[in-house]
């Protein structure tokens, strides 16, 4: 983090984009050492439900999820964190049909409280286009391997 990001921090109290993104890449390396391997990849939206769904409840890893669920965003689809307003930190994309704000701490902690109903990947398809098929998703074992979705052969 930056010495002037650093002041900002402390004399706000609120953090700011460098926080996010080392929480995340914090997240990435607790994962991996508990064998479950994700990056920052775009594919990996295919993955965000069946992440969130097998660590809600560890409530520590919430806002972890959060970061990295906006680091995708910032890394795949041009997006940069914003400061935090009442709906908490967001990340503005610039999408076809104009600039977007997600709230991916906030779609984490909804997706892990409310179930499938609030559909990570439905949110990514509605504000960003992808996945195409938020309904063919992939999961993990129980080891942490992925499982990809299955091919539409219709």
């Amino acid at each position: 983090m930056g010495l002037v990001s650093a002041i900002f921090r402390n004399v706000l109290g609120k953090p700011g984009a460098a926080d996010f993104r080392d929480s995340a890449e914090h997240f990435v390396r607790v994962l991996r050492e508990h064998g479950i391997g994700v990056s920052f990849a775009k594919d990996e939206l295919l993955f965000a439900d069946a992440l969130v769904e097998r660590v809600k409840e560890h409530r520590e890893y919430r806002d972890a999820a959060g970061c990295w669920l906006g680091e995708v965003f910032a890394r795949n689809f041009g997006g940069v964190w914003v400061p935090g307003h009442a709906l908490g930190p967001a990340v503005r994309v610039a999408t076809a049909s104009g600039t977007k704000h997600l709230f991916p701490l906030g779609w984490v902690y909804r997706r892990a409280d409310g179930g499938e109903a609030e559909s990570i990947a439905a949110k990514c398809h509605r504000d960003l286009g992808y996945p195409e098929n938020p309904a063919r998703l992939g999961t993990f074992t129980d080891a942490g391997e992925r499982r990809w979705p299955a091919e539409d052969r219709s």
